[in-house]
């Protein structure tokens, strides 16, 4: 049953410009526009992918008197498919965000990723259509749905845009031991208060 949290004696304004780090996401709030976006580490596995393909294009570019045509033709193949993902997952890692809530055009941008490479189509969902913020323990949750069993050790809290709909979009998440689980809490209350502020939806939770 949701219950009352415990808040520190100073608040930050919810739209006062700062950063905020969530699990896998990196949350940009300012007064106009809160972007979620991938974490720097993002662009380790695209990297590998762009040094992979400049290494099977120098060695068949040094031996392609040795190497039987076959195989000259699965490495090109490999690096012409393997070079154009890894370009986009790379700029996506630098550039992209996952999630935009404009104030401005008055809607929340939704990126369709394909492949989970940040590229797609994007669903815009225009802030009148959001019903809720939800803020939820997913671990919690998953434990009464399967009956008397305790709480999963690790809180998982997500923070879930909910439409009038009922179409649910997870936010973002954070995940700490059951112990600490009000820290983590604190962290996704903080970004669902932002997001409340910016779109005027109310917030429900946190259901513990």
């Amino acid at each position: 049953m949701p219950r009352e949290l415990a808040r520190p004696e100073a608040v930050a304004e919810p739209l006062a410009e700062r950063t905020r780090y969530l699990h896998r996401r990196v949350v940009r709030i300012a007064p106009q526009r809160i972007e979620i976006r991938p974490p720097r580490s993002a662009v380790v596995v695209p990297l590998l992918g762009v040094a992979l393909t400049a290494g099977l294009l120098a060695v068949m570019a040094t031996s392609v008197d040795s190497l039987p045509f076959w195989l000259l033709g699965l490495l090109l193949l490999f690096s012409v498919l393997l070079l154009p993902l890894s370009g986009i997952s790379l700029v996506y890692a630098l550039m992209g965000a996952n999630i935009v809530a404009d104030r401005r055009g008055q809607n929340v941008s939704m990126k369709q990723r394909f492949l989970g490479l940040g590229i797609g189509t994007n669903e815009l969902i225009p802030f009148w259509k959001i019903r809720e913020l939800l803020v939820e323990d997913e671990g919690r949750a998953i434990s009464r749905a399967a009956g008397d069993l305790p709480p999963e050790e690790i809180a998982q809290w997500q923070l879930v845009l909910v439409k009038k709909s009922g179409t649910r979009h997870v936010l973002g998440s954070v995940s700490a031991p059951r112990q600490h689980e009000e820290d983590a809490l604190q962290q996704i209350v903080e970004v669902a208060e932002a997001f409340a502020a910016l779109t005027d939806a109310p917030i429900r939770g946190p259901i513990w």
